[in-house]
């Protein structure tokens, strides 16, 4: 989708300890691999800032199904691993957003 998107409560789920693969759960997302996507509003959860997953450049992503697809975070790993988190206010969307 070319829009922002409010994401459900806790939307990302951290990849095993020490390694930064996030999976986001985003129901009928309609994003292929290779989609550029871009976080906003995130709360930080297991080791990993807001700052860093809302990256101002986006993420490249990875369809897992049509409810969840995954990225890579750059710079930090998740301290615990498979812990949900983001917050309740989190949205994805286009790394541009037009007024």
């Amino acid at each position: 989708p070319v829009v922002t998107v409010l994401l459900k409560f806790n939307p990302f789920k951290s990849g095993t300890s020490g390694t930064s693969t996030i999976t986001v759960t985003e129901p009928n997302h309609g994003r292929s691999t290779g989609d550029t996507v871009r976080f906003r509003s995130v709360e930080a959860f297991d080791g990993f800032t807001a700052s860093t997953v809302e990256s101002a450049s986006g993420y490249s992503i990875t369809k897992v199904d049509d409810n969840t697809y995954t990225f890579t975070a750059s710079g930090e790993t998740a301290t615990s691993g498979n812990t949900t988190g983001g917050g309740g206010i989190a949205s994805a969307g286009p790394v541009t957003v037009s007024a």
